[in-house]
């Protein structure tokens, strides 16, 4: 079976859905009068999961009359990306702000063929000099800049 668009679409309204009634359930759905915290995410999800399942079964039946997900060179640009989004996010806390900027952007740049070295450097040195700009001087937020105390 090829993954086109329609059955990736189903696949995350299904992902999601699933997601929200298992991390719903645990704040307690309440009564019909005095809906509790998770009234919320746990209709939301299985309305997702319904749309999800419907739009699943309507891409089987369109037997590949669908456009596929992803052509082969828009891959590596999605592994790259997201991949330095979750370096980011991995590593913001325990070795600060500056290095998993720096991460951030080194991984992001190989996502594009034929960038060249001093360009990297001079995107990092803005990015990570705005950021700080921003959130640490800027907003006043206690992010730390580097693990070691800087």
């Amino acid at each position: 079976m090829t993954i086109n668009s329609e059955i990736l679409a189903s696949l995350i309204f299904l992902f999601f859905g699933v997601t929200a009634i298992v991390f719903g359930a645990g704040f307690g759905f309440g009564t019909p009068r005095a809906l509790g915290a998770g009234a919320m995410p746990v209709l939301v999800g299985g309305a997702l999961c319904i749309l999800g399942g419907v739009q699943f079964l309507r891409a089987l039946r369109a037997n590949g009359n669908f456009p596929a997900a992803f052509s082969r060179s828009e891959i590596r640009p999605l592994v790259f990306i997201l991949s330095a989004v979750f370096a980011f996010a991995t590593l913001i806390l325990p070795v600060g702000l500056v290095p998993a900027l720096a991460l951030l952007i080194a991984i992001a740049w190989f996502s594009e063929k034929g960038g060249r070295h001093r360009e990297l450097v001079g995107a990092m040195v803005v990015v990570i000099v705005v950021m700080i700009a921003i959130f640490n001087f800027g907003l006043g937020l206690p992010i730390r800049l580097f693990a070691w105390g800087f």
